[in-house]
């Protein structure tokens, strides 16, 4: 009997043969409804962890869930954690932070800061401070990051089982070298530049203001380190997606590639990060891609008595409860280490032994540069007061008030000055 034409026209655009259009046109209507009602999402990874648990419970999956997802998810939430830990390790061991060495590479390569262009080009703010329809659904954009990976993850473990060790494979690599790249090279993003030295011209972090407009202190949520921005994990993680989805899909998933070229544009007009940024997170994840599914291609071919063994060493159940020990174990350590990362920043601010002022690493090796430098001096003044060597603070902000040109430049100084002072005035004392 011949297929009906609504038949034919169901199977052709079924979930089932076209799982990344569907979700991906589900999702483009939610981010048009958020816009519509004027709200901006930024979703933590732990609200999707529980949506991936719904779905496995609606399907009937809760078990093979708990094997193929608990450990890396738990993974996931360790090294979001680790962060902030980094960022507090870097302050207290005083560890050198890079400033320069991205603003040089961004004007050799295209002769000015891609950020500043694109907000001079494109930023536009109403008389009353409002921002335009591009900068808030951007500012959605931007929050999708923390729900792509595991949708698309979600996808293949639906669609692709065979393939979903390799996916997180890749993704076990990405993050922990990523992370890693954090303490190894702690760079400031450009909003930050610009924010703290001016060394770029003003840049406006529209995403985190408008955050902040739906969702008060949103940004404790996710500036637990303003140092993080190489390689760009933001970057990296749709890449990574995108390679995988063309392994799978080719063209089928178009939509997720244009979703990945809007991500790249959206880091850098918001001043979260600079291209070179992105270029090394999108270098990060080829090789771990690689790496990742040329392992998953042996393990295809493999048809010996030895993967039986394995295979069948995975569906035991101590396998099963050594995952579940060892993923609860890790999500444990996640969380102690967010509350700890939680007490050390909501109370630095009263202590004077311990600051959140990192070493730029830059202005230290060539101190006489920056003589002139107003934000430069107020730095050191600040690096130093708070670690309570009061005399050279002192020097350092003097030199800043006779360099403030604005009535505010000069009384932020003469407020640290006598600042300083007292501070003084009290050692002597005791």
């Amino acid at each position: 009997m011949k297929k009906s034409v609504i038949s034919l026209l169901k199977e052709k655009i079924s979930f089932k043969r076209y799982p990344v259009a569907f979700i991906s046109l589900f999702l483009i209507l939610f981010l048009f409804i958020l816009l519509f009602f004027n709200r901006f999402l930024f979703a933590p990874k732990i609200l999707l962890f529980g949506i991936i648990i719904l779905v496995a419970v609606f399907l009937g999956k809760l078990q093979i869930l708990l094997k193929d997802w608990f450990f890396f998810l738990s993974f996931l939430y360790l090294f979001d954690s680790l962060r902030g830990t980094i960022y507090i390790l870097t302050c207290k061991l005083n560890l050198p932070v890079y400033t320069l060495y991205v603003i040089k590479s961004e004007k050799f390569l295209f002769g000015n800061i891609p950020s500043l262009f694109l907000q001079n080009a494109l930023l536009k703010t109403s008389s009353y401070g409002e921002f335009g329809w591009l900068e808030r659904f951007l500012t959605v954009i931007h929050g999708t990051h923390f729900l792509a990976f595991l949708f698309i993850g979600l996808i293949i473990w639906l669609h692709h089982s065979n393939y979903f060790r390799a996916y997180k494979s890749s993704f076990y690599w990405v993050t922990a070298i990523g992370v890693s790249g954090y303490f190894a090279v702690p760079t400031v993003p450009p909003w930050l530049a610009s924010w703290l030295f001016h060394f770029i011209p003003e840049l406006t972090h529209f995403n985190v203001i408008l955050y902040n407009m739906t969702n008060p202190d949103i940004t404790s949520g996710f500036n637990t380190n303003v140092i993080a921005a190489m390689p760009s994990l933001h970057a990296a993680f749709p890449a990574l997606c995108s390679l995988i989805l063309w392994r799978l899909y080719r063209w089928k998933a178009s939509l997720f590639y244009f979703y990945t070229l809007l991500v790249f544009f959206t880091i850098v007009y918001t001043g979260d990060h600079y291209v070179v940024d992105i270029i090394a997170g999108v270098i990060l994840a080829i090789p771990c891609y690689l790496f990742a599914f040329r392992k998953k291609n042996s393990f295809l071919r493999s048809r010996s008595k030895i993967r039986k063994s394995f295979e069948q060493k995975e569906n035991s159940a101590l396998k099963k409860n050594a995952y579940l020990i060892l993923g609860g174990l890790i999500l444990s350590v996640g969380i102690f280490i967010g509350l700890v990362n939680k007490n050390q920043f909501e109370n630095h601010a009263n202590s004077y032994d311990y600051s959140f002022i990192p070493k730029y690493i830059d202005f230290f090796n060539h101190e006489e540069d920056y003589r002139d430098n107003y934000y430069v001096q107020s730095y050191f003044g600040n690096y130093f007061l708070f670690r309570q060597n009061f005399e050279k603070a002192l020097s350092h902000y003097n030199q800043a008030l006779s360099l403030g040109k604005t009535v505010i430049e000069r009384k932020r100084a003469q407020m640290r000055i006598r600042q300083c002072h007292l501070l003084l005035i009290r050692g002597k004392m005791q």
